[in-house]
């Protein structure tokens, strides 16, 4: 029977990161067609995949899902952004461009937890087929994968001073931070590749455009789920046509996100029954953790006011600097402009007799205007930030309907701070960064700390600054999570258990937040989730 132009063997709903590494992965057989559905539009904007142009995106807000938290108790009521891509790529076409997997812990965690199949042993032949990495050659790292990673090329001075400050209090050099152990000092790896942002959308969809039974519809957002005698069998989405049915031969495959993942998955009658039948929706299969185990990295900023060192707001202050900068790239593409979010992390240990370290720092060669009024423009000085996180948080929040549609935003109370534990690493991490601040030859770049300030010196006082300023790191996950249990909303080869034909592949499958930035874990997922589907037809 030929094929409808509505109909595959495989309908991937969400084309962000996972979506564009399950079409490319799954259309290599020539025999199975594809059908990827984005709600956003195509990556064309030159931002996109200018990596300094990250900041310009995050403030026009054009390709993003625009999120907000309710108001976070533990925050002064204060209500969170949250962004999201909303462009092919998702966001992996508009995040940091930090590329780190975390702990290789993080992953054996993940198995000890119930993800049988997923300890890092099995993870790690996927994390080396996905990329090409440009460092040494080594058993950790790949070597001809889609990704291009590598080291921030030409760090700058205050990188340089912050590497060397840790080094000083004796933190290790780490010489791959996604090699054997992630603990030390190193700059950052970057997905990208001379000069240019190497998206998913980039590494893995574009090159499989050319496909005949690959099938790519933008602006389409997801509707729905359509379930027939227990079976996933398509998906509803409404586009600028209006709304149109996509089916699948053999799987649904929800590649759409942390958020959008449980939202579809109740919007479809999969969730918490009471709760969906509150809402008028007919319960298809009750499951209550859908939505539930939302983790994200909350961080907290130190912001400098420094000597004349080359930070980007010296930089984008002065015209000719600026089109220096804007020249140097097009020339050589190695300098700012070819650096995401941040240069350097710092993993540490902070508390007594622990077994890895527990917050994150990570250098910013800017810094920002009054934090307290939610400023996000460059400050009209030299200056230059780092920020810190705790890696793996015990807090946990929760995901839920606002509405029976697929327009209205879900209800996102990620409860920052709810655990005790947080608390305490987030007071001894400042501490930590204080010292790194007070170290040379950091110390020497420094003429003042704005921000928290030197007034702001007790436990409480810092506590009050932490909940009066601390922010996402924009890393939510957990919401769809996986494990071998029965509560689990999907099952270790990803399948919407209580369904056939229905698997979530992306973020919100983790039982586990990972140690560090999570880009290279969703990948990493999406690659293993190609495999574990083409065995099984």
């Amino acid at each position: 029977m030929t094929d409808s132009a509505n109909e595959a063997d495989y309908v991937i709903l969400g084309g962000g990161s996972a979506g564009c590494v399950m079409a490319a992965r799954l259309s290599e057989d020539t025999g199975t067609k594809v059908i990827l559905l984005e709600a956003g539009p195509w990556d064309r904007n030159p931002w996109i995949h200018i990596p300094m142009g990250f900041a310009r995106l995050y403030v026009t807000r054009k390709f993003d899902w625009n999120y907000q938290t309710e108001a976070e108790p533990e925050l002064n009521n204060r209500s969170l952004y949250w962004p999201r891509g909303r462009v092919i790529g998702g966001s992996g076409s508009v995040n940091g461009l930090v590329f780190l997997r975390g702990s290789p812990r993080d992953y054996d965690r993940w198995a000890q937890s119930g993800a049988r199949g997923w300890s890092y042993d099995d993870c790690l032949p996927a994390f080396r087929k996905l990329e090409t990495f440009a460092g040494p050659d080594s058993d950790f790292r790949g070597k001809d994968g889609p990704v291009q990673v590598g080291e921030v090329p030409e760090p700058s001075a205050g990188c340089r001073a912050f590497i060397a400050a840790c080094e000083a209090l004796g933190f290790t050099r780490n010489p791959d931070n996604n090699g054997e152990w992630f603990e030390g000092v190193a700059p950052n790896q970057l997905n990208v590749h001379r000069g240019w942002r190497w998206s998913p959308a980039t590494a893995y969809l574009k090159p499989a455009l050319g496909r005949a039974n690959l099938v790519v519809h933008t602006e389409q957002l997801g509707q729905r789920i359509i379930i027939e005698n227990g079976r996933a069998v398509g998906v509803v989405v409404r586009g600028p046509q209006g709304e149109r049915t996509f089916r699948a031969r053999r799987e649904v495959i929800l590649c759409a996100g942390a958020i959008e993942s449980p939202k579809l998955l109740m919007l479809s009658g999969i969730g918490d029954g009471a709760a969906l039948q509150a809402m008028g929706i007919d319960v298809a299969v009750n499951a209550p953790e859908v939505g539930r185990n939302l983790q994200d990295h909350f961080m907290v900023r130190y912001a400098f006011r420094t000597k004349p060192c080359g930070t980007l707001n010296e930089i984008m202050a002065n015209p000719i600097r600026a089109a220096g900068l804007g020249l140097g790239w097009l020339t050589g593409r190695n300098n700012q402009m070819a650096v995401g979010a941040s240069e350097a992390s710092l993993f540490a240990r902070v508390l007594p007799g622990s077994e890895e370290p527990e917050v994150q720092f990570q250098f910013v060669n800017f810094s920002l205007g009054d934090q307290s009024r939610g400023a996000s423009s460059l400050a009209k000085y030299p200056g230059f930030t780092f920020n810190y996180c705790v890696c793996r948080p015990d807090s946990r929040g929760e995901l839920t309907l606002r509405a029976p549609s697929a327009e209205a935003k879900p209800v996102i109370r990620a409860n920052y701070l709810s655990a005790a534990s947080d608390i305490r690493i987030m007071l001894e991490s400042h501490r930590l960064g204080r010292r790194i601040a007070a170290t040379e030859p950091f110390a020497n770049l420094v003429e003042r700390e704005e921000f928290p300030g030197p007034a702001t010196q007790s436990d409480d006082e810092v506590l009050d600054y932490i909940r009066a300023n601390g922010s996402t790191v924009y890393h939510p996950c957990g919401t769809n999570r996986m494990g071998a249990d029965d509560r689990a909303v999907v099952d270790t080869d990803l399948r919407v258990r209580g369904l056939d034909g229905l698997r979530v592949v992306d973020a919100s499958v983790f039982p586990l937040v990972p140690s560090s930035n999570i880009h290279p874990a969703v990948l990493m997922l999406a690659e293993r989730a190609a495999e574990i589907i083409r065995r099984a037809a």
